[in-house]
C-alpha cells in the first residue's frame, strides 16, 4: 500500500519507522561503547610456618648389666631412664635400634630365640611398651612430640633364650623426629 506523503498514516509510518531506527542505532551505539572491564590482578593469602627437626637425649647411656638369659629388664625405676627433648617444631618421635655386636651378633628380634634379643620402648614411664620389630627400622614411639617439650623415654631388654657367646653386648638405640 502506498501512501501520499502528506498523508497521515504516511506520515506516521515514517515517524515510526525513523523511531525505530534511532532506537536501533542507539541501542548499536550502547553495545559498542559499552567495555566490561575485568581485574589484570588479585591477590591470594598464603600462611606458613618454619619448621626445625631437632632432638636431644640425656644422659644418652644405659648399662643394663648381667641378665640371665630370657630374662627382661627395664630401665625404669633403675635410674636410666633416658629424657628426651623436642628442640624444634612439633613432631613424631621415632625409635630404631641396631643388633647386638661384639662376640656374636645377637639380631633384635619380637620374641626372644637363639642368639635372638627383644626391644620394646615407653614413653608412659613403664606402664606400656612398644616392641621395635627389625634392626634398624623406626618404631613411631609417639605421633604427638610437643614443640620445646620433653618426654622420659624407657627401654624394656630381653635377653636371647639361649647364646653362643657370654661377652658384653654393645648396641646403638637411634632417636629421631620427623613432621607429623
Amino acid at each position: 500500500m502506498t501512501y501520499p506523503k502528506n498523508t497521515v498514516a504516511g506520515t506516521t509510518l515514517m515517524r515510526l519507522t525513523h523511531v525505530a531506527l534511532s532506537a536501533l542505532l542507539a541501542l548499536s551505539l550502547a553495545f559498542y561503547s559499552f567495555t566490561v572491564f575485568a581485574q589484570d590482578t588479585d591477590t591470594v593469602t598464603a600462611t606458613v610456618t618454619a619448621t626445625n627437626l631437632a632432638v636431644s637425649v640425656s644422659d644418652g647411656t644405659i648399662a643394663f648389666g648381667s641378665v640371665a638369659l630370657n630374662t627382661a629388664t627395664s630401665t625404669h625405676g633403675t635410674g636410666q631412664s633416658q629424657t628426651v627433648t623436642n628442640d624444634g617444631s612439633n613432631a613424631t618421635l621415632n625409635v630404631a635400634s641396631t643388633n647386638a655386636t661384639n662376640g656374636t651378633t645377637w639380631t633384635l628380634g619380637t620374641s626372644p630365640g637363639s642368639d635372638t634379643f627383644t626391644l620394646a620402648v615407653s614413653t608412659t614411664t613403664g606402664s606400656s611398651y612398644s616392641l621395635l620389630q627389625s634392626a634398624n627400622v623406626y618404631l613411631t614411639a609417639s605421633s604427638s612430640f610437643a614443640s620445646l617439650t620433653s618426654t622420659p623415654l624407657d627401654f624394656r631388654f630381653t635377653t636371647p633364650t639361649v647364646s653362643s657367646d657370654f661377652v658384653e653386648k654393645s648396641l646403638t638405640i637411634t632417636v629421631q623426629v620427623t613432621t607429623p
